[in-house]
């Protein structure tokens, strides 16, 4: 009993990873308890959010009806209203036995589907979101027994655990496709990389680069220069970012082999406390602009949303080509001293306090 006990925790963090797993613990919770079906489903209350939904064995026009009209007539909605959340209980306990068997739920609904008891479990039960799984019983059958109830109580934090699991999962797969479409229309070049040094993002302008080939390019999942000594210069400014070292990051020139215009590659670390979507352990950020690119002004909305003036917008522009403020004076022709005050004013505006959070900030606003 242990052994099957523990088997099912692992198949409930395995569906915690993978909601089609949810089938296979449904299987099993069913088996252990002597039921003959379980559905599982949880919802946002407003519908905006997560959804989700799974059963095993349990007829599909049963579900339909009940959510149809059925679930007006149940005698056991009223007094599951007060059962807190986390707490599995079965029918006999909420309802007397002959009012139960008197009810229009049991004749026309519960008797045709071969359904007698039920174990409820209300796994999340607040004002944004509601979970809950159900395990039945045949008509022909004894009702759940104590121990059976007790199985699936051990198991409730388990199962409300992996269902916040799924949902955060969900949330962030979200933001994580949203980021990438707005990093997409963002037309610069931009790779995210983990703690280990490897690619975990590249964004379509990326891509189109490493396909190229003649500068950079993915090797063994590594961001690699194809000169090897502007490799091993790319090397040391990533380990520097990942070690969250010089806060501002660093700029290397890379060279092409057709003699075209080098690429400019800008390194930023990101600190573990990042909300970047990319997966625990994202470290870095890399910026690579292409000179002989057309640039999108994307980054637009941003900057406007934040109050900056037009000239404002244009040296941050160039910090986000990867140039530095030296360097970004140059280009629009102004003096350092202007470029520095015209930085403090933007960081004002932003509420930043260095170049690479300032970007970082941008970037993160292209999603809205």
């Amino acid at each position: 009993m242990v052994e099957s006990y523990d088997t099912l925790i692992d198949l409930i963090y395995e569906a915690a990873e993978d909601p089609l797993k949810w089938e296979r613990v449904l299987a099993r919770l069913t088996a252990a308890v002597g039921g003959s079906g379980a559905a599982f489903h949880a919802s946002e209350i407003d519908n905006s959010g997560f959804d989700f939904g799974m059963s095993w064995q349990v007829d599909p026009e049963a579900q339909r009806q009940y959510a149809d009209y059925y679930h007006t007539v149940n005698p056991l909605a009223v007094p599951l209203g007060t059962v807190p959340a986390g707490v599995a209980i079965p029918d006999h306990a909420l309802v007397p036995r002959e009012r139960y068997k008197n009810s229009e739920f049991i004749h026309d609904y519960a008797r045709p589907f071969d359904i007698r008891g039920s174990i409820t479990l209300l796994a999340a039960r607040n004002d944004h979101r509601i979970a809950c799984l159900g395990i039945i019983r045949p008509y022909h059958s004894e009702t759940f027994a104590a121990a059976e109830v007790a199985l699936v109580q051990r198991a409730a934090p388990h199962l409300t655990r992996a269902l916040a699991l799924n949902r955060r999962l969900a949330q962030l797969d979200g933001e994580k496709r949203t980021l990438e479409q707005a990093l997409d229309r963002l037309g610069q070049a931009v790779v995210v990389l983990s703690e280990d040094r490897k690619v975990c993002y590249e964004n379509d302008a990326a891509r189109r680069l490493f396909r190229h080939g003649d500068a950079l390019r993915v090797v063994h999942q590594r961001l690699a220069a194809v000169s090897p000594i502007i490799d091993a210069r790319l090397g040391e400014a990533v380990r520097a970012a990942l070690a969250l070292n010089g806060r501002r990051g660093d700029t290397v020139t890379v060279p092409r082999e057709n003699g075209s215009h080098p690429l400019i590659v800008r390194i930023m670390p990101f600190g573990q406390s990042s909300d970047f979507p990319f997966g625990i352990g994202t470290r870095a950020i890399v910026l690579i602009t292409d000179p002989e690119a057309p640039v999108e002004d994307a980054a637009n909305d941003a900057m406007a949303a934040f109050g900056l003036t037009p000239a404002e917008k244009r040296l941050v522009h160039e910090l986000l080509a990867g140039h530095n403020l030296q360097e970004s004076a140059e280009i629009l022709n102004i003096t350092r001293a202007t470029s520095r005050n015209r930085l403090a004013h933007i960081m004002s505006k932003t509420g930043t306090h260095r170049q690479s959070e300032l970007i970082q900030l941008i970037l993160r606003a292209t999603i809205g």
